[in-house]
């Protein structure tokens, strides 16, 4: 009965997270217009859904169907012609796409019919661009077509991405009219209106340029993948697993929250889309069994933010790092899963303390589903991520998810309860659209960020000028390097902010010898901080109102849940060891030093210290126990970060203090326990 209940509120959930979608995406579409005319609409950008699927397809298997627009700025224009065009439906803003009005075609149908309409025009000439190189010098004709692009490009970006992002890109994509101008490290060289413009639409180095191509060689793949996953109910399926494996826990729920986002965050890449997806399950039900709205909602927040460094998908971040750093996308992956082990572990560790520091129990094992029925119900789940795994070690990258995208619908139709019907493959076809016209005119914009600071030649003189400046010295680089991520991550994406310091900054920090795939992450690490950190946190907005808590608490709390976070880009970057760069021993030894030290940080943040017990500072009875639990606190974070740090020195004087500090909390222990204070 149990296990039934929890399988309705699982279907319950997803149909109210449904109808919440469809009635936000309304609210978007404004107006007045007739439902037969968003019909169309949707029916057209499905259909274009649909077209975009089957080139990425011919593309990536190399069926040649296509003949010489098989050239890679033929496809990433014809993606553009279809990506690009749709974001003014998706994405209308007030004026929605009604043909009604004082004119029959409004501003969004005049993008989306100038979008194709160029875009596809210059598809099918890409051959002719590259064989008489209008990358450099356009006709007359193709410079205007090409300025119109650059336009519908920015506006694209505007409304898919948001304000800042669209401004970075505009002063940046036009950087280079100015640069012989500029002062200093900024200085650079000039080009006319004209060349930037055949430079930025017509050369593959710019809008063409590596994140498009990323996106239409590997990413789509994957994101395709997770939409079937999803659709042919890989979602429930783990996030059943998840309770039944900790379900019973204390705090239990709160660390199914935390494993689920985790997951749809690789996946998704994106933390706001992850707190919305899966928030509206798990905030409800950690409330449900006895935590406050705001911690709730910080638990979803931070959960959700770390999956975007979470192997096997980790967004489309991953793709493009490999792409940056010339090597596998496997690489990257493995590379990422001690420093997101150890993201989570202090995440699971603050979770555990406040549950026992607070007597929050798991549910009964009567309610939740068993392991042995879930996995007879979804073994092809796990399944299906065993394939993609093995497809991608055989460097077999761009066909892997498709390959398991087609084991996966195979599988569900032939189940009766998964079986797909029009109306899932409708729904199927537009949430690849909604993703692609996110990510594409996104890409598109930083591709003309790097275009911009490559033909300047600012990309490659500004490395230099920084480590002039900085003397040489790591420590200040690492501090520049985090803080102008941590204030470009306020406002931008995360795939954004992390392009734009692979060109600027991580060039600098390898000339100044530290790991190259450590600096990568680093940058990437320290750019999604600010989505949990006030007063931005824009992660914690969506969580916070779906919990019914105030934004700011609900700040505050993801910031100390994470906290983690904030020193584990020190830790690997000063240690490759800990991205597994390095012999077994070293790395061996530095991730256990680290696994102590971030479990010891974490305790202390949160004041519950596993087979010791709290150390809050309002349960003492007097002020010198307040004082006690505050310096026992103190104690513990220094001697965790000693055991974190790369040095062996360090941990040799972790070791040390580890003995007094033992004394002192048994001290404590006993006296609190004699005067009844915790």
């Amino acid at each position: 009965m149990g296990r039934d209940k929890v399988s309705i509120d699982l279907s319950d959930k997803k149909k109210d997270t449904d109808r919440a979608a469809e009635n936000s995406s309304q609210t978007r579409q404004a107006g007045n217009e007739p439902q037969s005319i968003k019909d169309i609409w949707q029916l057209l950008t499905i259909v274009l859904s649909a077209v975009g699927l089957f080139l990425v397809v011919d593309h990536v298997f190399y069926f040649g169907l296509f003949g010489k627009y098989e050239l890679q700025t033929s496809y990433s224009y014809f993606l553009m012609a279809i990506f690009i065009s749709t974001a003014f439906f998706i994405y209308p803003g007030k004026g929605g796409v009604t043909l009604k009005g004082r004119y029959f075609l409004n501003i969004n149908v005049l993008f989306f019919l100038i979008t194709v309409f160029i875009c596809t025009f210059f598809g099918l000439k890409a051959y002719e661009m590259q064989m008489k190189g209008w990358g450099a010098m356009a006709p007359t004709h193709m410079i205007v077509l090409g300025a119109i692009i650059w336009f519908i490009i920015l506006e694209a970006t505007r409304r898919a991405g948001g304000t800042a992002v669209f401004l970075v890109a505009l002063v940046i994509s036009l950087y280079p009219l100015i640069a012989e101008y500029m002062p200093g490290m900024l200085k650079g060289a000039g080009f006319s209106l004209e060349r930037l413009i055949a430079y930025h639409i017509m050369s593959p180095d710019s809008a063409l340029g590596i994140p498009i191509v990323v996106v239409g060689n590997i990413l789509l793949g994957y994101l395709v993948f997770g939409i079937t996953l999803v659709e042919t109910g890989g979602g429930e399926f783990f996030f059943k697993i998840s309770m039944a494996l900790l379900g019973h826990a204390r705090g239990g729920v709160a660390k199914v929250a935390t494993l689920a986002s985790a997951f749809f965050g690789s996946l998704s890449g994106s933390a706001i889309s992850n707190v919305i997806t899966t928030g509206t399950m798990t905030i409800p039900m950690m409330k449900k069994t006895g935590f406050p709205a705001h911690y709730a909602a910080a638990v979803e927040a931070c959960a959700s933010n770390g999956g975007t460094l979470m192997p096997p998908v980790m967004g489309a971040v991953a793709f493009v790092m490999a792409s940056f750093l010339n090597v596998p996308y496997l690489t990257v992956a493995v590379t990422a899963a001690v420093p997101s082990f150890l993201y989570y572990l202090g995440l699971l560790v603050q979770v555990d303390g406040y549950a026992a520091y607070n007597g929050l129990k798991g549910l009964p094992k009567s309610e939740l589903p068993t392991i042995r029925e879930t996995l007879k119900g979804g073994w092809f789940y796990i399944f299906a991520m065993i394939i993609l795994v093995v497809f991608v070690v055989f460097r077999m990258e761009s066909q892997a998810p498709f390959y398991t995208s087609l084991f996966l619908l195979l599988v569900a139709n032939v189940r009766k309860e998964t079986r797909f019907n029009l109306e899932k493959i409708k729904k199927f076809l537009h949430g690849i659209a909604v993703v692609m016209t996110q990510l594409v005119p996104l890409l598109c914009a930083v591709g003309m960020i790097i275009g911009s600071l490559g033909m300047t030649g600012v990309a490659h003189a500004f490395p230099s000028e920084i480590l002039h400046y900085a003397g040489g010295n790591i420590v200040l680089l690492l501090v520049l390097g985090g803080f102008v991520a941590f204030i470009l991550g306020m406002g931008m994406s995360a795939i954004t902010v992390y392009v734009f310091l692979a060109i600027m900054l991580a060039p600098a920090l390898v000339k100044a010898g530290l790991n190259e795939i450590a600096v990568h992450f680093f940058i990437l690490y320290w750019g999604i901080l600010s989505y949990i950190t006030p007063p931005v946190c824009v992660a914690v907005y969506p969580a916070a109102a779906i919990a019914g808590a105030r934004p700011m608490k609900t700040g505050w709390t993801a910031a100390r849940l994470g906290s983690v976070k904030y020193f584990i880009p020190i830790f690997f970057v000063l240690n490759p060891a800990l991205i597994l760069q390095g012999p077994l021993f070293e790395i061996i030894y530095s991730v256990s030093m680290a696994t102590i030290g971030v479990f010891l940080i974490a305790s202390s943040f949160e004041g519950y210290l596993l087979g010791f017990g709290g150390m809050k500072m309002e349960r003492a009875a007097s002020k010198l126990f307040r004082y006690l639990f505050l310096l026992l606190r103190i104690g513990i974070f220094v001697v965790g970060f000693l055991f974190a740090m790369p040095e062996s020195k360090t941990d040799f004087v972790g070791a040390l203090l580890v003995v007094p500090l033992i004394i002192v909390m048994l001290y404590i222990k006993r006296r609190a326990q004699r005067e009844a204070t915790i």
